[in-house]
């Protein structure tokens, strides 16, 4: 189940939807129709992959650990293992920890992603390609969870 650290669950959720971004988890009722809400008919699984926890601070803040939008809407699924999301939104970060059964619905929010522990994801997005960019912001820490 999702951890909300920055605010309690209520206001991140709040803060998050204003953002485009849904936490839900495999089990709700509203997994299915947040899925085809976000991505259309395009439903199918894309990738699998392991995010490996960074070696250091500097290596946290590279690649999904530096502040990026996706240029495709994104359904994804966490396997298992446990990292830490923080998305921007009106109120500034916003910081998620996901673990087995969590699932990130987001559709073109500016988001950072960091692994606490390898952690395996489903893959699903609209389009042939996430298409990653980096919005330069600078990164402050990352949250304790």
């Amino acid at each position: 189940m999702a951890t909300f650290i920055t605010y309690d669950e209520e206001r991140s959720r709040a803060f998050l939807s204003l953002a485009g971004v849904r936490i839900v988890a495999v089990g709700d009722p509203e997994h299915d129709e947040v899925m085809v809400d976000v991505l259309g008919s395009d439903t199918a699984e894309k990738w699998r992959i392991v995010a490996e926890p960074p070696a250091d601070e500097d290596a946290a803040n590279q690649g999904m650990g530096a502040w990026h939008v996706n240029g495709a809407d994104e359904f994804e699924t966490v396997l298992d293992g446990r990292g830490i999301v923080e998305f921007m939104t009106t109120k500034g970060p916003v910081a998620v920890l996901l673990e087995a059964g969590d699932v990130m619905a987001v559709e073109g929010a500016e988001h950072r992603y960091r692994p606490l522990s390898p952690q395996a994801w489903i893959l699903r997005f609209a389009g042939a390609d996430l298409a990653a960019r980096e919005t330069g912001r600078v990164a402050g820490p990352w949250p304790n969870p």
